[in-house]
């Protein structure tokens, strides 16, 4: 009977001891989030539509609260292939916590389930998309909260090559570029799936999504490794060493390509970043928008 009742009190005492191990727990799991939702509670958030034709683009502005004190630095940021502006909004708020004006958005034809209208996957290129990010550029210089000539341009995967591009091949306004995981391989890619545009069907698909023969068109003409790296501001560039989807290599080979280039190679991240590596990657940004002007 003795031992029976020092069982149950022993017993007891442990549930007592796991309990308050769980709550502290809880506690603290508590207060890091709450931690975080203090990071970004001095910013605001609000829709922004930008018309391009027929398109109406869709997208969020992150900014800070007390943004009426001062012009800020203006920092747009595009999606990859198949992504919308979810993809982009940790970097965007991070951005935004950093006094920056930031626009993130759904590239019209970008993926089946971005907000933008006016355009179809059947009708997008990275041609479509650069025309959308001059558009967004155009529109965001006409705002009178902002330093119009002073832009950092921000792009993950194809949303990368084309920021690298538009950078390019429209340099002016342009401050930096942080480029994540750069879908330079792009022109190699059309040129391994197809032998030339004639060799594209006219109902292609890519990762399962829809396309048009639209999507290749002057692909095969074109280096991107070399069109899209012209741009001699700052540039940032990080990639996981374990994509398989765009190898690292291509990231060296741009990075070399330009000017004015810093390449940071994640070791253990492939293509896209969650958990540690995207903290490791916007602490990589942070140290690098720090050095700009």
């Amino acid at each position: 009977m003795k031992k029976t009742k020092k069982a149950s009190i022993f017993a007891l005492l442990i549930s007592i001891l796991l309990f308050t191990v769980a709550c502290t727990k809880q506690s603290r799991h508590s207060n890091a989030n709450s931690s975080n939702d203090q990071t970004y509670s001095q910013i605001s958030s609000q829709v922004w539509r930008i018309r391009n034709g027929k398109e109406i683009i869709y997208g969020h502005i992150y900014r800070p609260k007390n943004y009426r004190e001062k012009k800020m630095r203006v920092a747009i940021l595009s999606h990859g292939f198949g992504g919308t502006e979810d993809q982009m909004k940790p970097y965007a708020k991070n951005l935004a916590h950093r006094g920056y004006f930031t626009y993130v958005y759904d590239f019209p034809g970008g993926s089946l389930d971005g907000k933008s209208t006016g355009r179809k996957t059947t009708e997008m290129s990275i041609f479509t998309e650069e025309a959308d990010l001059l558009k967004i550029i155009q529109a965001v210089r006409q705002r009178n909260d902002v330093q119009k000539n002073n832009i950092l341009l921000v792009g993950a995967s194809q949303g990368g090559a084309v920021t690298a591009l538009t950078a390019s091949r429209h340099p002016k306004h342009i401050s930096a570029l942080v480029l994540m995981y750069p879908a330079f391989s792009i022109t190699d890619n059309a040129k391994s799936r197809y032998h030339s545009y004639t060799q594209v069907p006219n109902h292609p698909e890519l990762f399962g999504i829809p396309l048009g023969k639209t999507y290749y068109k002057n692909l095969f003409k074109m280096d991107i490794t070399k069109a899209a790296t012209k741009f001699s501001g700052p540039v940032l560039v990080v990639h996981g060493e374990q994509d398989d989807i765009v190898p690292v290599r291509y990231a060296r080979k741009a990075n070399n390509n330009f000017k004015n280039s810093t390449l940071k190679v994640l070791p253990n991240a492939g293509h896209d970043f969650d958990g540690s590596d995207r903290k490791q990657a916007i602490e990589y940004m942070d140290q690098f928008i720090n050095k700009l002007k």
